[in-house]
């Protein structure tokens, strides 16, 4: 999962209707340890000591930077040396969900409007840019390669609640071979686990780390549906696996 879709699943818990947890500073996960010989008489130890930072803080009762703190005293008194590393977010849970499958249908549903929100401004976006290069008739204070005058209304109808989406509908809301593509490609690669959006993506020709283009471009269906709006090819893809696996998938 990418650090942002992280910090925004952790946005979401902290200041949503119900806050069940505070995050806090951004701190190292994991510690690599060395002890040092601090009296004659001890035994020299050798090794290297590599723990989680926050599982050994929860043992012990003490916050992760009081922990980081302790290691920082020893270290300057020469007992240790270590080296932190795996940046990590950290939080303190507030409340614990009642509802562990009513809540993650909670953040779906609010993603989804995330996603949605992200995808009419690259609409709006390409909707100007199209204008400006093809469409507008420069007799509005556009001359030459210069459209800011253009753009700038596209921008202020968009803000307005007025941009238009005509173009749009050019993206096509369906195919009579999209579910019969989608089970081939499932019987074809049953050694694989897709959810409703990774099949979405893989016809829509777009990678994911979990997806990675250098491997599912060799299927003849990597970006086959690219024209097909892509909420259309996740729902095909949705009923296709509920047949296909035999049980509902989120």
């Amino acid at each position: 999962m990418k650090e942002e879709v992280m910090l925004t699943l952790l946005t979401r818990l902290e200041l949503g209707d119900v806050r069940y947890l505070h995050l806090l500073r951004q701190t190292n996960a994991t510690c690599a340890l060395n002890f040092h010989k601090v009296k004659n008489k001890s035994e020299n130890k050798q090794g290297l000591f590599v723990f989680d930072i926050p599982t050994v803080a929860n043992d012990i009762r003490v916050t992760a930077v009081e922990l980081t703190n302790q290691l920082y005293d020893l270290k300057l008194k020469g007992e240790i040396t270590y080296e932190m590393k795996d940046m990590a977010y950290c939080y303190r849970i507030v409340e614990v969900p009642i509802d562990f499958l009513s809540l993650s249908a909670d953040i779906t549903r609010w993603l989804s409007e995330v996603e949605r929100c992200k995808v009419r401004k690259m609409d709006a976006m390409f909707n100007a840019a199209n204008f400006a290069l093809n469409l507008c008739d420069k007799t509005n204070g556009c001359s030459g390669a210069d459209h800011t005058p253009c753009l700038q209304r596209k921008i202020l109808d968009y803000f307005a609640g007025l941009d238009n989406h005509d173009f749009c509908k050019k993206i096509g809301q369906s195919s009579p071979f999209l579910r019969a593509d989608i089970k081939v490609f499932l019987q074809s690669n049953s050694q694989a686990r897709f959810t409703p959006r990774a099949l979405a993506r893989i016809m829509h020709g777009i990678a994911s780390p979990a997806y990675p283009s250098t491997i599912w471009c060799k299927t003849h269906f990597w970006g086959r549906y690219k024209h097909i709006d892509f909420q259309v090819i996740m729902e095909a893809a949705k009923a296709e696996l509920k047949n296909f696996v035999g049980k509902d998938v989120l």
